[in-house]
């Protein structure tokens, strides 16, 4: 409402010195400004106060402020009725007001499968996520949108969209999009807009990730491929297996192992001192959850245990604990 309401005040501003002008030059009773300003907005409103005047211009001026109003008062029920009954309008408006209300937020672009995991784990920590998508008949808008996440449509490489979004105000800006070169340009205009703001850029290319994020001063750069393909190797080859990263030359794996049932009870601290592993966490029945576990916690045979090793000792520690 903010564009009608400001042609209203123009109008009445200058149909009251329009009006003045005429009703002095006809030698017309001539009130205060004041009085001449709430004169024409009543009549603007459809409720007049002075008498209809003599003079030709000023006759003029109260014909058409009716009819501004009523101009005024179509377009204004047009955009409530719109904002109220339209889904896309109250959608559009609902996500600008979401977004307007955030700081310190994650903004993701790009909602294809990578970005959409994204924006699920973020969802999981409790974070404020907005998320940006150029076309909105393909990925998962509307599983994000369930999720309370507002999308915004179009190309995160403009830069009034990217401020739409606040990426000024936000703590970091993910670019999970299929096309390495946007990634790379949105990455660019946002450390640029916000230079305090944690860039993490998708690339399909890790060799070229790395040299990038390296050049360019970016947070994380990243290739899917790479990060996916020493868990598909380990899981090829163990079972029981949640997780592999690579640290340097060494692939680790977070992988289940289940103690023996003829192993002695021994406590945490001591079975990490004897094994290359660390102790994430246990389930000592099979029909209860995983909980977190402690240096002086005494493990028991029959009790699983989710353990943090890298992958060249899985089958030793394995064998050790079997």
């Amino acid at each position: 409402m903010g564009p009608p309401l400001l042609y209203a005040s123009l109008y009445l501003i200058v149909a009251t010195f329009v009006l003045r002008w005429d009703l002095r030059r006809g030698g017309e009773p001539l009130p205060d400004f004041s009085e001449t300003v709430w004169s024409l907005w009543t009549l603007l409103v459809f409720e007049p106060t002075e008498p209809f005047p003599h003079t030709p211009v000023a006759r003029a001026v109260f014909w058409l402020t009716p009819l501004a109003g009523l101009f005024l008062l179509a377009q204004g029920v047009f955009k409530i009725g719109a904002s109220l009954f339209d889904l896309a309008t109250r959608r559009e408006v609902w996500t600008s007001i979401m977004t307007d209300m955030m700081n310190g937020h994650v903004v993701v672009c790009g909602v294809g499968h990578v970005g959409y995991r994204v924006i699920e784990e973020l969802c999981i920590l409790g974070e404020d996520v907005v998320a940006i998508e150029q076309n909105d008949t393909k990925g998962f808008i509307e599983q994000v949108r369930e999720k309370g996440v507002p999308v915004h449509i179009g190309d995160a490489r403009r830069d009034e969209l990217l401020e739409k979004v606040g990426a000024k105000r936000a703590k970091a800006v993910v670019c999970a999009t299929s096309d390495d070169l946007a990634n790379l340009e949105i990455a660019l205009d946002a450390k640029r807009m916000n230079p305090s703001v944690r860039v993490v850029m998708r690339m399909f290319d890790q060799r070229l990730a790395g040299k990038v994020g390296g050049a360019l001063g970016l947070d994380q750069s990243f290739s899917t491929s790479a990060l996916s393909a020493p868990l598909i190797a380990i899981q090829a080859t163990y079972e029981g297996v949640h997780a592999a990263y690579r640290i340097d030359d060494v692939v680790r794996v977070t992988a289940e192992v289940t103690v023996g049932a003829s192993q002695a009870e021994v406590t945490v601290m001591d079975l990490e001192d004897r094994l290359p592993c660390r102790i994430v966490s246990r389930r000592k029945k099979p029909d209860e959850s995983f909980a977190p576990v402690r240096p002086r916690d005494v493990l028991r045979g029959g009790e699983t245990l989710v353990v943090d090793t890298a992958a060249v000792d899985l089958p030793a520690v394995r064998f050790q604990l079997g």
